[in-house]
C-alpha cells in the first residue's frame, strides 16, 4: 500500500506494537465519511448491484442503523451540524456556503477532545459554512489536511480521526462531463465496475430507464464502489498498525444521493444516510448492541459529536442540541428528528421536513419551483439535461414528470414501504391523522427553535456584527416568530387563503410582508381577480425582497408597468442579494413576461465581465438567461 498517496506520510512517531500497549482506557475513534450517498445504493442495504464489500463486511461485524438522517441536504449545513453538534435553523446557516457569524460559545466538538488529550486529526474536508471556520479548524484539529491521520500522535495517545472520501460527490456521479468521470473513478476503480447494462440494475423510478440514463445511474455504482475500495486501504492501514482492536469505527456519508431528487431535495433521499457503527471487542460493553445488529433507532447527526464526545469521557456543552447514543443504551430515544433545506449556490429553496423513523413530511414553502431546480453546478450535468429533453419531449410518465413540474406544499410518504417516495400520502384520507401530527410537530419546532433562516439573505447580510443570526430571531419585534412562520406555512394551500396572504403582505413587519408575498407568488393565475388591490399594496412596499415576489406575482397573470420596473431593476440592482432574489422569481414566473427581460440581462452580463466580486449572480445570470433563450449548459461555461 502506497501509505504517502493515500492519507499520510510515515512520521517519527510511528506506533510500533511496544508503544500500542500503552493505550489508554478511552478508545481510538475512526471516522470513515464520505459524500452524496443514499443507501439504496449500498450492498448491505439490500442494492444487489452495489459492490461494496468493505462496507457490508463491516455491517455484518457490526450495527446497521436504517434510520440514520443529516440535518441538511447539501454539504455545508451537514457540516456545521456535525462539528458544532447544531442544527442550522438557529444559527442561519442553513444556506450554502454562508458566511455569519456565530456565537463565541460555539466551538468545534473536537476542540474539547484535544483539551482532553485526544489528538484529533482531519483528513481533510471542512466546509463548516460560517464566518469564523478558519479559526474552528485551528481550534479543533491538531492536524487538518490531506496528508493528516493518526500517525501524528504521542505514543499511547488516543486519537479521533477524520478521512473524508470524495470519490462519492456530485462531480463524479453527475456534473463532470464523462471523459473526466472516467479520469476520476474508472481509472482508479481496480474491479467491480457496474456497466449500464448490467442486471439487474435498480433504476430510481422517477427517472426513466433508458439508455442514456441508465449510463448516467451507472456513475453514481462505480463512485461508490470506489469509495468504498478507499476505505478498505485506510481500514488495512489500521490493522498493519494494531490499532482496529481499540477502534471504534463510524461510517456515514454527510447527506442523500448526489443526483435530481436526491442532494438538494426536502425528502428522504435527501437526508437518508447510510450509517455502520463497527465496535471492537474490546469496547463491546459500550454499545447496547451485538455484531452483525440492524437497528432502526433514530439517529441525526447533532448526535454524532455528543456520542464521541461521551465515549471519550467529555462532558457534552450545554448547547449542543444531540445526545449521545454511546456508551449504554439511550435512556430517551428520539421519536422525531428534523431536517432543513435551504439555498443551494444562488437557488433561493426553503423547505422544512420532520421524519418519526418510518414517514416524513415535508412542507415546502417555496412551490412554485420543481424538485429538479435551476441551479447551474447542476443543470451542466448530462443526467439533468437528459431529464429536460425527455420532459420537453414528452416522454416521461407522470412519476417522472413530477419531479419536473412545482411541488405541491406539503408531502408526506412511508420511508418503509415507499423506499423512492413515489406515492404521496398528504392527501389520502387514510393518514389525514399522521400528516397533522407531524405538521402540528414541525410547526411547534420552528417556532421553538425560531429558524433563522426565515429571514431573507438580504436581511442577514445587513447585520451589524454584533448583531449575528443567532441573535437576530430572538428578537421579537423584527422577527415576530409565530406570525411569520403562520405566513410562511400558507404558501402553497391554495387559492382560499389568498386573502390572508393579501393582509399579510402589507404588514409593517418586512419577514410577514416577505413570506406573504412569496406565498401570492405562488398562487400564479389564481390573483387575477386581485391585481388591482395588488398593485396599491406593491406601490407602498419598502422592503426590496417582497417587493420583487409581489411584483413577479402581478406579471404572473398581466402586464404590469410598475411591476415591470421593480423586477427590471432588481435584476440590475448592484446589491447581490437582491439581483438573485429577482433572478429566481424570473426563472419561476410566467415564461412569456420572462422572456422580455432577456435584454436586460445581456446588458448586465456584458457590464459585469469578469467581475469576480459577484460569482453568484453571474452564474444565476446566466441560467436565466440560457434558460430563456432555450440554449444548453456547457461544461465550464459558469466557472
Amino acid at each position: 500500500m502506497r501509505i504517502k498517496t493515500l492519507f499520510f506520510p510515515l512520521a517519527a512517531t510511528f506506533l510500533g506494537a511496544e508503544s500500542l500497549a500503552q493505550q489508554t482506557e478511552h478508545p481510538n475513534i475512526l471516522w470513515l465519511t464520505f459524500e452524496d450517498t443514499s443507501p439504496q445504493f449500498i450492498g448491505c442495504y439490500g442494492n444487489e448491484t452495489a459492490r461494496t464489500p468493505v462496507m457490508d463486511k463491516l455491517a455484518g461485524e457490526g450495527v446497521r442503523f436504517t434510520n440514520a438522517y443529516s440535518t441538511g441536504t447539501v454539504s455545508s449545513p451537514s457540516r456545521f451540524c456535525l462539528i458544532t453538534g447544531c442544527r442550522p435553523g438557529r444559527y442561519g446557516t442553513g444556506n450554502h456556503r454562508s458566511a455569519y457569524e456565530i456565537p463565541e460559545f460555539v466551538h468545534g466538538f473536537p476542540e474539547y477532545l484535544k483539551r482532553a488529550g485526544y489528538y484529533t486529526s482531519n483528513n481533510s474536508k471542512t466546509d463548516y459554512n460560517h464566518k469564523k471556520h478558519k479559526e474552528m479548524i485551528a481550534a479543533s484539529w491538531n492536524e487538518s489536511s490531506n496528508t493528516a491521520g493518526w500517525r501524528g500522535r504521542r505514543p499511547g495517545q488516543p486519537f479521533f480521526a477524520v478521512f473524508n472520501s470524495n470519490h462519492s460527490h456530485q462531480s463524479r456521479t453527475m456534473t463532470n462531463p464523462w471523459e473526466l468521470y472516467e479520469k476520476q473513478v474508472l481509472g482508479k476503480l481496480e474491479s467491480g465496475r457496474v456497466l449500464p447494462t448490467d442486471a439487474p440494475f435498480e433504476i430510481p423510478p422517477f427517472y426513466s430507464d433508458s439508455p442514456e440514463m441508465r449510463k448516467q445511474v451507472s456513475r453514481i455504482y462505480n463512485s461508490i464502489s470506489l469509495t468504498d475500495q478507499h476505505f478498505g486501504e485506510i481500514l488495512a492501514e489500521l490493522e498493519k498498525d494494531g490499532l482496529k482492536d481499540s477502534t471504534i469505527i463510524f461510517v456515514f456519508s454527510d447527506h442523500g444521493e448526489g443526483m435530481p431528487r436526491g442532494k438538494g431535495s426536502a425528502l428522504g433521499t435527501g437526508y437518508k444516510v447510510p450509517f455502520i457503527l463497527w465496535v471492537p471487542e474490546k469496547y463491546k460493553h459500550l454499545s447496547p448492541w451485538g455484531s452483525g445488529v440492524i437497528t432502526d433507532e433514530l439517529v441525526s447527526f447533532e448526535d454524532f459529536g455528543a456520542t464521541v464526545l461521551s465515549l471519550a469521557g467529555v462532558d457534552i456543552p450545554s448547547y449542543v442540541e444531540g445526545t449521545p447514543f454511546l456508551p449504554g443504551e439511550r435512556k430517551d430515544k428520539k421519536k422525531y428528528v428534523f431536517g432543513a433545506c435551504d439555498a443551494i449556490d444562488s437557488n433561493m429553496e426553503l423547505s422544512r421536513s420532520v421524519i418519526d423513523g418510518r414517514y416524513v413530511y415535508t412542507k415546502v414553502f417555496t412551490p412554485y419551483q420543481p424538485f429538479v431546480r435551476w441551479i447551474s453546478y447542476y443543470d451542466h450535468g448530462d443526467i439533468q439535461k437528459c431529464m429536460r429533453k425527455e420532459y420537453a419531449a414528452g416522454i416521461l410518465n407522470p412519476v417522472q414528470r413530477e419531479i419536473m413540474e412545482p411541488r405541491v406544499s406539503e408531502y408526506l410518504y412511508d420511508l418503509v414501504a415507499d423506499k423512492w417516495e413515489t406515492n404521496n400520502l398528504a392527501e389520502h384520507p387514510d393518514y389525514q391523522k399522521k400528516l397533522k401530527e407531524l405538521r402540528s410537530v414541525l410547526k411547534r419546532h420552528l417556532i421553538e427553535t425560531r429558524d433563522a433562516n426565515f429571514f431573507p439573505e438580504y436581511t442577514l447580510s445587513m447585520q451589524q456584527p454584533e448583531t449575528i443570526p443567532y441573535y437576530l430571531r430572538l428578537d421579537e419585534t423584527a422577527y415576530p416568530v409565530e406570525e411569520v412562520i403562520e405566513t410562511a406555512m400558507l404558501s402553497g394551500l391554495g387559492k382560499e387563503v389568498i386573502e390572508k396572504q393579501i393582509k399579510k403582505v402589507g404588514s409593517c413587519n418586512p419577514i410577514v410582508s416577505y413570506w406573504a408575498a412569496v406565498g401570492l407568488f405562488a398562487q400564479r393565475d389564481a390573483l387575477a381577480p386581485y391585481v388591482g388591490e395588488l398593485e396599491r399594496i406593491l406601490s407602498g412596499l419598502n422592503y426590496p425582497p417582497a417587493r420583487i415576489w409581489l411584483a413577479a406575482a402581478i406579471l404572473n397573470v398581466e402586464k404590469n408597468s410598475l411591476a415591470y420596473r421593480i423586477v427590471r431593476e432588481g435584476i440590475l440592482s448592484p446589491n447581490n442579494h437582491i439581483a438573485i432574489c429577482a433572478l429566481n422569481a424570473l426563472l419561476e414566473m410566467n415564461i412569456d413576461r420572462a422572456k422580455t427581460f432577456i435584454p436586460q440581462l445581456r446588458k448586465a452580463e456584458t457590464a459585469w465581465g469578469e467581475n469576480k466580486e459577484r460569482p453568484g449572480v453571474e452564474s444565476m445570470m446566466l441560467v436565466a438567461r440560457l434558460r430563456l433563450e432555450g440554449k444548453d449548459f456547457r461544461f465550464g461555461s459558469f466557472w
